[in-house]
């Protein structure tokens, strides 16, 4: 959504309107920070470069 436009008149796809949807679900908001921390957790036991590629990117970039 653009800052710009009104809430009101701006049409969401439906993708978004499930998801305003879904966060109002506590179980599914749960099931999704618990997802969300698994795959991290995986990312991190196995090394995984692409996890901290960004946050690398950003200190150099910073500095």
């Amino acid at each position: 959504m653009i800052a710009n436009r009104d809430a009101a008149t701006t049409t969401f796809s439906p993708r978004v309107m499930e998801l305003r949807q879904k966060i109002h679900d506590e179980e599914w908001v749960d099931f999704a920070v618990q997802r969300i921390a698994q795959v991290l957790s995986r990312r991190l036991v196995e090394g995984d470069d692409q996890v901290f590629a960004r946050a690398e990117y950003e200190t150099v970039a910073a500095q």
